[in-house]
Order: structure tokens, then C-alpha cells, then sequence
């Protein structure tokens, strides 16, 4: 089965001159904690995304005031991406190896064509349902190096 099978072909997505607290509000509205950013509406190639993850640890964690926070300041870079025309075999490898639960799909061009979770190919059974448990065990796998929220409660409290 192709990622366009199983993937949201009408994702919400916002700009990098966007706000912070407008970002912040679109996701609470739509339920998700990823958006593509994208250069314009006109021109839907993608940028970067930005995840709730960003939103907390780059902006209101730094200090940085949603309402005059660009989400540029904050998003991620060059994303990992999939096409519409690739299995979902080739997608499950890309969230297994880049440990992300969710891939924006996009074209040769970049421009966003969809959005693809692992939520969707649970829901979808378009994939071997040990194949999707194993890339979410990876994903959820700790980073070698990382600080559990116990190392960063302490390293506050000392």
C-alpha cells in the first residue's frame, strides 16, 4: 500500500511569520501537535515544521513571548519527508531511523501534498502490524544522552 492510501491529503499547515500563540492556537483547534510550515499559501513548499515539542522548549521555555514569537524562531529545519508514491514500508523505515511519529509528504518540488503519523497506519492496518509496533518502539527508545524529566526537575530544585 502508497502513503497517499492511508495519508491526511488536507493537513493544516501555517507560515513562518506566523505567531507563536497563533500556531499554538491552530493546533489546540485541529488537534495535533506537528504543522508544516510552509512559505506561503499560494506556494505550499515546505520550510520546516513546528511541533508542540518546538513551541515549548524553543519559545516559552527561553523565555520568548508567543504573541511576538515568529514561528520561524522556533521551528525545525529541513524535515524528513516522504512521497505520496512511496509505500508505507519506506515511510515506517524513515520514522523508525529519524525516531518521528509523523512525516509531512510532499512532491519532487517540496510542496506539501499531505500528512502521514503512525497514527495513520494503525488506523488504516495498511502496513504489518509488527512492523508499526516496532517503529513505535523504537521512536519512544530514549536518545542516547538525553535528560529524563527527573535529571531536569533536580538540576532545577540543587
Amino acid at each position: 500500500m502508497q502513503v497517499r492510501d492511508v495519508m491526511n491529503a488536507k493537513p493544516s499547515y501555517c507560515e513562518p511569520h506566523w505567531t507563536v500563540e497563533a500556531v499554538a492556537a491552530l493546533m489546540a483547534h485541529v488537534g495535533t501537535g506537528i504543522l508544516p510550515v510552509v512559505e506561503s499559501v499560494l506556494n505550499q513548499r515546505v520550510l520546516g515544521v513546528v511541533t508542540d515539542r518546538d513551541l515549548c522548549v524553543r519559545a516559552v521555555a527561553t523565555g520568548l513571548y508567543p504573541a511576538h514569537t515568529w514561528v520561524r524562531e522556533c521551528m525545525t529545519l529541513n524535515p524528513i519527508c516522504c512521497s505520496a508514491h512511496e509505500g508505507v514500508e519506506v515511510a515506517l523505515r524513515l520514522m523508525r531511523k529519524n525516531q518521528v511519529r509523523r512525516l509531512p509528504v510532499v512532491d519532487a518540488d517540496m510542496q506539501l501534498r499531505g500528512m502521514l503519523s503512525i497514527s495513520d497506519l494503525v488506523r488504516s492496518e495498511a502496513a504489518d502490524p509488527e512492523a508499526v509496533y516496532e517503529t513505535l518502539r523504537l521512536i519512544c527508545r530514549p536518545c542516547v544522552g538525553s535528560k529524563t524529566e527527573l535529571d531536569i526537575v533536580m538540576s532545577h530544585v540543587a
